[in-house]
C-alpha cells in the first residue's frame, strides 16, 4: 500500500535569494502554506560558501554555480526527476537551464516574476538622463529574450496582471498572479506608538528612482513638529549621506536596519502610519508596493500614492493616499498627524480584514496555487 506520504507531489522552488534570507512570499507561501499540498524544497544561494548544503527541505547552493543549476543538483544527488514541478524566481538565466533540462527530468515548468529588475534599471538611467540608444536597445532585447523563455513555461507568476500587461504581454503563457500578501498567523492588532508624536515609517531603499527624497522635502515644511519617521533601510550608511541634505529635520529622523521579518514587523509595530509613496510610473503602478502588505500586517494604515492599481484595492475607509507632489504630501501629512488614534486604529484595522479576506492571505493564496498547478 502506498502511504499518504508517497502520493504527494514534490515542488521545488529555486530562489534569487541568498542563505538565511527570510523575503516575500517565500517563507510564509511556499515555505509555509504550500506544504499543505506539496512537499515543496526550497533553493537559496550562498557567496560565501563552497560547498553544496542540504538543511531539511532547503538546499543552500554557490552562487557560482546558479547558471548551471539543473547538473550541479543532479552531481549533489538531487533526483529532479522526482519533481512534479520546478519554480524560477526572477532570474532568466536560471530559468533558460531549467527550461533546457524539461524534457531529460519531466517537470513542469513555473517562473515567478517579484518585480521588473531589467525596467527598473532602464527607467533608472532615464531618471538620471543617462539614457541613450545603447540602453534602449539592449532593454528591447533583454526584454524579447524573457519573453522568448517565459513562452515555454507552463505558468508564469507575475506580482500583477497589470504587471504583466504592461512589461511581457502576448507571451500566451499560462498566467496566476502571486501579489504580496499578508500571513494570517503572523498579524497583530493596531498599537499605537509610545510618547505623543505621531510616528511614521518608511520601509525600503532610498534611490532616486522611487524619489524619496520627495517625501523628506515634504517634511521639512510640515508646520507641525508634533511628528517622526522612521527609515528602515538595509543600505543604513547611504540613507545617513541622504539625510545631510536636510538638516533641519534630522533630529525628526531615525534610520534603523531589520536583520530579518520579524523585527522589520516590531518596527513597524513601533509606529502609526506607514509610507508607500512611490512615482506614478509603470513599474510602480502596476503593482501595490509589497512594503504595504508588511504594515497591514500590523494594522498600521498606509500613505499610497493616488493612482488607479492602489485603488482597485484599497479605499478612503481602509488607506490614505495623496498624488506624487511636494505640495500635496505636505497637506496630506498635516492632516495624518491631526488624526485622532481612534481614527487611525480603526483604517489600519479595516485595511487588515481587507486584506485577510481577499486574495491578499498567503493560505488562501496556497489553496488557489496548488488548484491552478493540478489543473496544468
Amino acid at each position: 500500500m502506498i502511504t499518504e506520504h508517497k502520493k504527494r507531489k514534490k515542488l521545488l522552488y529555486i530562489t534569487d535569494q541568498q542563505e538565511y534570507t527570510d523575503h516575500g512570499a517565500i517563507g510564509p507561501l511556499f515555505n509555509g502554506y504550500l506544504k499543505e499540498y506539496y512537499d515543496v524544497h526550497i533553493v537559496y544561494f550562498t557567496k560565501f560558501k563552497n560547498s553544496f548544503q542540504a538543511k531539511g527541505t532547503d538546499y543552500v547552493v554557490p552562487q557560482q554555480y546558479k547558471k548551471e543549476i539543473s547538473c550541479y543538483m543532479d552531481s549533489k544527488g538531487v533526483n529532479l526527476s522526482s519533481y512534479d514541478y520546478v519554480f524560477v524566481r526572477n532570474k532568466p538565466d536560471i530559468l533558460k537551464n531549467i527550461l533546457e533540462n524539461r524534457e531529460k527530468y519531466g517537470y513542469k515548468v513555473g517562473y515567478r516574476l517579484s518585480f521588473p529588475k531589467t525596467e527598473e534599471i532602464y527607467e533608472a538611467y532615464k531618471a538620471n538622463n543617462s539614457n541613450s540608444i545603447i540602453n534602449t536597445v539592449k532593454n528591447y532585447f533583454t526584454k524579447q529574450s524573457k519573453k522568448n523563455l517565459l513562452s515555454k513555461c507552463d505558468i508564469f507568476m507575475p506580482t500583477s496582471k497589470d504587471m504583466e500587461d504592461t512589461f511581457y504581454a502576448d507571451t500566451g503563457v499560462r498566467s496566476f498572479p502571486l501579489p504580496a500578501g499578508l500571513d494570517p498567523a503572523r498579524i497583530t492588532p493596531h498599537r499605537k506608538s509610545d510618547g505623543v508624536e505621531r510616528y511614521f515609517i518608511y520601509v525600503g531603499t532610498l534611490d532616486s528612482l522611487r524619489e524619496f527624497e520627495k517625501v523628506l522635502v515634504a517634511f521639512t515644511k510640515v508646520h507641525s513638529d508634533n511628528w517622526h519617521l522612521n527609515i528602515s533601510t538595509f543600505d543604513s550608511e547611504f540613507a545617513r549621506n541622504v539625510m545631510q541634505k536636510y538638516p533641519t529635520i534630522s533630529k525628526k529622523v531615525s534610520i534603523i536596519k531589520a536583520d530579518n521579518f520579524d523585527e522589520l514587523l516590531v518596527q513597524i509595530d513601533d509606529c502609526d502610519v506607514g509610507i508607500a509613496l512611490l512615482p506614478d510610473i509603470p513599474i510602480y503602478s502596476t503593482a501595490i508596493p509589497a512594503k504595504t502588505m508588511d504594515y497591514y500586517t500590523c494594522a498600521i494604515p498606509t500613505l499610497l500614492t493616488d493612482n488607479a492599481k492602489n485603488r482597485t484595492l484599497f479605499s478612503d475607509e481602509d488607506a490614505l493616499f495623496c498624488n506624487f507632489e511636494s505640495d500635496e504630501i505636505v497637506a496630506k501629512l498635516e492632516k495624518i498627524i491631526d488624526m485622532s488614534e481612534e481614527e487611525i486604529a480603526k483604517m489600519g484595522h479595516a485595511g487588515q480584514d481587507k486584506l485577510l479576506a481577499h486574495k491578499r492571505n498567503y493560505k488562501i493564496m496556497a489553496k488557489e496555487l496548488y488548484e491552478e498547478l493540478e489543473s496544468l
